[in-house]
């Protein structure tokens, strides 16, 4: 599965949270029906985010970029709750969505909305949390300010992951390198971020304040806790001195509170609870309202007693996260004949293990060289007296020796101030070239946040009889990220997969995730060598096999309407009329046993009583029709309509009260007519097409190794090592390339990995990003891109048309010969072609038989 596939609630494991199972199936219908009951700001929200294409630069280079379906889900079912069902409580929830026994819920604290987003590790729960911030600030703005909330309170739970969302958050940064923002709306986007460090004079209308739990609550005693976090009213010229959020929050009524990492504050929840249900009463006493709502994110929202939070609303776990390549793939390590050694140092009595994890490593540090990346050896312990001997030893090793970081822990499992400033050092740069460690040596309890891109081992040193209990999503979610977010995970080939080895005491929390989780998670043998397949250019062919690609400008853009461009006078004129005459109805009943006529009666029909009404739904629907904004078009287009009603859609000007104008507004052939009309000349004047020009230039030669999870082929004419194919159309094509005498250099184009794409209008009006196959140069100097297709979905026509522009544009511009084809599985699995040119004249005779 993809990670942005739409899972069927019926095909998915039951959720063990209270509200999950009936919530799924809700919203999951309300999708299908086209998100319903919302309004136009949130409609067009969810178009932009879930069917528009988007492009975005990483590295240097442009990408596709695509929201998960766990991000999908999440947004939506707090829209859900919020706009369709009107702000519910949890009490209200359970009533209507609650099944299964529930544990541990107060509903004297029932107060104002608590949703939780039980979401897996690395399936983009800050994502989510600046989805839900973007879709308040703008209903906020557009729609109605007194239901939606325009501040926004951040809050981490130390600093570890404060650090991390301080880099997101920071000046905007998530918002303004990810798509969450429509372009016609991203000069309103005017919100304010306030970090934890900032001073504040003024609380500004539209703000986030980014902070941890910290700095709310001190970490003092409980029975001190009240009494700092006693929420006075603030002068707000007090406001900079004292530089406290938690004395701004009394200000700021309607508050956002979104909780990242939930769960690491569940310890002192009940304090923590105290303080916010306060801070409500106050609101609600000084202002009318309270917080708006409390959001909760976290892939493990459990009690200390291990039960779910009951007010959990979403529920994508990580066995979904693995099946949908969201996540590595957890292997467990079998050792064969290993054992513990009878010896109080941990490096000794777990040698064995260590040494394997070492070995490992060593075997992705080999591989991994050639695109850049340096793997990381996790190593988790029972305590600090292990951690240090393993630590001792692993720095003792030649190739590790400084390379190896070592974090002390609390016994609560978190870190120790004389090890945290290196700590956050480390977090903030453990996957970047610059990174100077290699191993990580902590404590199996650490639960600052730590989930890293580039451990590809873990090693857990857990003894058989501890009885310490160690949550299972702990353990494996130091490594869950992946470190080629883009490539699916392979276990054959080492590819986005976390190995975890380690002696009985670990094997045991492994199997209490297989249990909790209904997964089997495949084991393999830390003796076998890494068949990892790394993609790069073979340097003796890459002069001789280069294409220069030039990479233009979109020919297709959405813009605003700009309804001064419509020559209202050539509008297609209708030809509708008045008829002098009652439209009337018969009414017949009948016995239905006999089938003999009881009453027969006849009455005029209803018609509608305001043109205005009738007038605005066409506007909505033209609106809908072509996929725009309706907030910011609708006031721009509704006079147009009104005025077209009135003088060219009838044989002669009409008066719009006139009862028998209201009566053919009200027909369906009129709605046809106005909709179809108005969508067809908007289309025009909302997609702007413009020439294009030259605005880089991609050299194969310049390509960057990356790993590939998929089949390969060995090709001779061309600059890669091997050609990265992804079905098994694509490895006997290329084999078919590589063979003809007429192909001087191809490529299969790794697919959305080198930026070779261009833009196309689909058959829903949105503008999405089509990838070519293949691009090749003849031997007589003409240029090819090729699409192999096995399936033809709706869109391939416009793809093909839009392809075959773009080659003539880089003719154009080029002087060079550029050519389109599009060849089917079908036609090539039928001939036996002895060259390209043989099948371009066999693709003509097809596309000549199909005209």
């Amino acid at each position: 599965m993809n990670p942005t596939d739409i899972l069927n609630p019926a095909q998915r494991k039951p959720s063990k949270a209270y509200l999950v199972n009936k919530l799924r199936e809700t919203v999951f219908s309300w999708r299908e029906q086209g998100y319903p009951n919302v309004t136009p700001t949130t409609k067009r929200l969810l178009q932009f985010w879930f069917e528009e294409d988007h492009i975005i630069e990483k590295n240097g280079e442009k990408e596709l970029f695509e929201f998960w379906f766990a991000q999908r889900e999440a947004i939506e079912t707090l829209i859900y709750i919020k706009e369709v069902l009107k702000n519910k409580n949890f009490v209200d929830l359970a009533r209507e969505f609650g099944s299964g026994p529930m544990y541990g819920y107060d509903p004297s604290i029932d107060i104002y909305p608590n949703y939780a987003f039980k979401m897996a590790t690395g399936s983009g729960k800050t994502f989510v949390m600046a989805m839900a911030i973007v879709w308040a600030f703008f209903n906020n703005k557009f729609e109605n300010s007194e239901e939606y909330p325009s501040k926004y309170l951040l809050i981490a739970p130390n600093i570890i992951v404060y650090e991390r969302l301080k880099r997101d958050f920071e000046e905007n940064k998530i918002f303004k390198e990810f798509p969450f923002i429509p372009t016609e709306w991203q000069d309103s986007f005017d919100l304010k971020v306030i970090l934890r460090e900032d001073p504040i004079t003024t609380i500004p209308e539209k703000v986030l304040f980014l902070t941890n739990i910290q700095q709310l609550e001190e970490r003092k005693k409980e029975d001190e806790l009240n009494k700092i976090l006693d929420l006075k009213n603030v002068q707000r010229e007090k406001i900079s001195e004292t530089n406290r959020i938690k004395e701004v929050l009394t200000s700021c009524p309607n508050v956002m509170i979104l909780k990242d990492e939930a769960h690491h504050i569940y310890h002192i929840e009940k304090a923590w609870k105290n303080v916010l249900l306060k801070l409500n009463e106050n609101l609600v006493k000084s202002y009318g309202k309270g917080i708006w709502a409390e959001l909760d994110f976290t892939a493990t929202p459990k009690t200390q007693t291990g039960s779910l939070f009951p007010w959990i609303i979403v529920d994508f776990t990580l066995a979904e996260a693995i099946e949908m390549n969201i996540v590595k793939r957890p292997l467990k390590g079998k050792l064969e004949r290993a054992r513990e050694i009878t010896s109080s140092k941990a490096h000794e009595r777990y040698r064995a293990w260590i040494d394997a994890g070492v070995r490992r490593w060593r075997d992705y540090k080999k591989n991994l060289e050639k695109v850049g990346k340096k793997p990381i050896l996790f190593v988790m312990c029972e305590n600090t007296i292990a951690a240090d001997d393993v630590y001792n030893y692993l720095n003792s090793l030649p190739d590790l020796k400084n390379k190896v970081l070592l974090i002390h822990t609390n016994l609560s499992g978190e870190i120790q101030k004389n090890d945290l400033e290196k700590a956050r050092k480390a977090a903030k740069n453990i996957d970047s070239d610059n990174n100077p460690y290699e191993a990580i040596v902590s404590v199996m309890m650490l639960n600052e946040g730590w989930d890293v891109r580039n451990v590809t081992v873990i090693v857990g040193l857990r003894s058989y009889t501890s009885k310490r209990k160690v949550l299972p999503e702990q353990v494996v979610g130091r490594g869950l990220r992946k470190m080629f977010p883009e490539i699916e995970a392979n276990k054959d080939r080492g590819i986005n997969v976390l190995e975890v080895i380690g002696p009985k005491g670990l094997i045991q929390i492994l199997e209490d995730l297989e249990q909790q989780e209904g997964i089997e998670l495949a084991t393999f043998d830390v003796d076998k060598k890494l068949n990892l397949t790394t993609i790069f250019v073979d340097e003796k062919k890459a002069d001789k096999y280069n294409i220069t690609i030039p990479i233009l400008s979109p020919r297709i853009e959405r813009k605003e309407l700009d309804l001064s461009k419509i020559n209202f006078n050539k509008l297609k004129k209708g030809n509708f009329e008045l008829q002098n005459k009652i439209y009337k109805t018969k009414y017949i009943a009948e016995d239905m046993l006999t089938k003999a006529v009881v009453v027969e009666k006849e009455w005029a029909l209803p018609v509608p009583k305001d043109s205005n009404s009738v007038i605005a739904y066409y506007t909505h629907r033209i609106i809908k029709e072509i996929k725009l904004p309706d907030t910011t078009n609708f006031p721009i287009l509704y006079p147009l309509v009104k005025k077209y009603v009135k003088k060219r859609m009838f044989k002669k000007e009409v008066d719009l009260e006139d009862p028998r104008v209201l009566f053919v507004l009200s027909k369906s052939e009129s709605q046809e007519f106005l909709i179809n009309l108005f969508s067809e000349e908007l289309k025009k004047i909302s997609i702007k097409e413009k020439e294009p020009e030259i605005i880089d230039r991609l050299e194969l030669k310049d390509i960057k190794p990356f790993v590939w999870s998929r089949q390969v082929y060995p090709a001779d004419k061309s600059v890669l090592n091997y050609q990265p194919c992804s079905n098994n159309l694509e490895v006997e094509f290329s084999k078919f390339l590589d063979k003809c005498k007429d192909v001087k250099v191809f490529l299969k184009i790794p697919e959305r990995k080198i930026g070779i794409f261009v833009e196309y209008l689909s058959t829903t009006d949105v503008v999405k990003q089509y990838y070519p196959d293949y691009v090749l140069e003849t031997t007589n100097g003409e240029f090819y891109f090729v699409e192999t297709k096995g399936l033809v979905d709706i869109d391939v026509k416009r793809k093909d048309e839009r392809a075959k522009r773009w080659c003539k544009d880089l003719t154009k511009i080029t002087g060079k010969k550029w050519n389109f084809i599009r060849v089917d599985q079908k036609l090539f699995e039928s001939h036996d072609f002895k060259s390209f040119g043989d099948l371009i004249k066999a693709h003509s005779r097809r596309i000549k038989n199909e005209k």
